[in-house]
């Protein structure tokens, strides 16, 4: 376990020039929107016995999502257990992953529900940290209770973050309280607003934002699922969240490849032979403990703990992942992290 570092003492916070300080908003935006294509790998956290996210063990993990060539890596609030994180936590993190990747991938962390200062603070530390972009994650309960002044609540907090920071702005639609789509629209002609994370009505409302959006410079991407990404991709969505991508890339820029290329047979086939398959039996020993099992028996995470330790696949559950993976994916290979 590596000790905290202040983030004043970190290496990414002394004299350097990984982040280019001269380089206009307008630039970065395109980059990150250029990148910002194929297999999204939400990155699930490995936390030690005392319920601390061990870092080592993170470092590595994405230092092998790299080598694996996987395009972009993302700290998310479902997937990365936003539950168990402080705002301490999320800025140690956020800190060591930009370190690690250092370029190899598009690396967009996101935001806790905060408020406007706190969130500006952090947006400043993400920018200085060496970030691509963050995913800014507003409370959808503010949304949803602001009724029919719901444009006016989003806006005024996305204005009262400008200037923080030079850094990209990603949107998240939640689905407890979606962005109408005329204000996505809007948000998208601002110049450090680079796209939006959907979690909300995957197909009408995540086409509707495509083609809102699609003479801004500006990416739609998918949670979830290579299915969302075989119906949006034609729609304009550049990216997806991938189930199978965080412990087998490989099968994740492959199905990319063929629906990039035309193979729209082929991607459907593997749509059909690899993810529903494994969506629907690994939810059914649930899912984060089944990704944890996952992550274990392919030696990319020590154990299979779950923050909470009741929640722990037992060995037979284990057994029952191991089978799972199989004959859906082929024999397990361990990888070396």
């Amino acid at each position: 376990m590596v000790g905290y570092r202040n983030p004043r003492q970190h290496s990414l916070f002394r004299e350097r020039t990984l982040v280019n300080t001269s380089t206009s908003i307008s630039t970065r935006a395109t980059d990150v929107v250029e990148r910002l294509r194929g297999p999204v790998v939400p990155l699930n956290l490995y936390f030690d016995q005392s319920g601390e996210v061990d870092i080592v063990v993170m470092r590595k993990y994405v230092n092998w999502l790299c080598e694996q060539k996987v395009p972009v890596l993302l700290v998310t609030y479902g997937s990365s257990e936003f539950a168990w994180l402080s705002d301490e936590d999320l800025r140690r993190l956020t800190a060591e992953l930009a370190e690690e990747i250092a370029g190899r991938a598009l690396f967009i962390t996101s935001t806790h529900w905060c408020p406007p200062k706190v969130c500006r603070d952090f947006l400043a530390f993400a920018d200085q940290a060496g970030v691509d972009a963050v995913k800014v994650q507003t409370n959808p309960w503010v949304i949803e209770y602001s009724g029919n002044q719901k444009r006016e609540a989003i806006l005024n907090y996305f204005d009262s973050l400008q200037g923080a920071a030079e850094i990209p702005l990603i949107l998240w639609g939640h689905p407890v309280a979606p962005y109408p789509v005329e204000v996505v629209a809007e948000m998208a002609a601002r110049e450090e607003i680079v796209g939006i994370k959907n979690d909300d009505e995957q197909f009408n409302y995540y086409y509707e934002l495509c083609r809102a959006t699609r003479k801004e410079q500006f990416a739609v991407f998918s949670g979830g699922l290579m299915r969302n990404q075989y119906f949006g991709y034609p729609a304009g969505s550049p990216a997806y969240l991938c189930p199978i991508a965080p412990f087998c890339p490989a099968i994740a820029l492959e199905f990319f490849e063929h629906l990039s290329s035309g193979r729209t047979d082929q991607a459907w086939d593997m749509v059909i032979r690899y993810e529903d398959e494994w969506i629907r039996k690994a939810c059914e020993l649930g899912w984060i403990q089944s990704l944890r099992s996952a992550f274990m028996l392919y030696g990319l995470f020590p154990d299979n703990r779950h923050f909470m330790p009741g929640l722990t696949h037992t060995e037979a559950q284990v057994e029952q992942v191991r089978e799972i993976l199989e004959e859906i994916f082929g024999p397990i290979q361990r990888v070396k992290c």
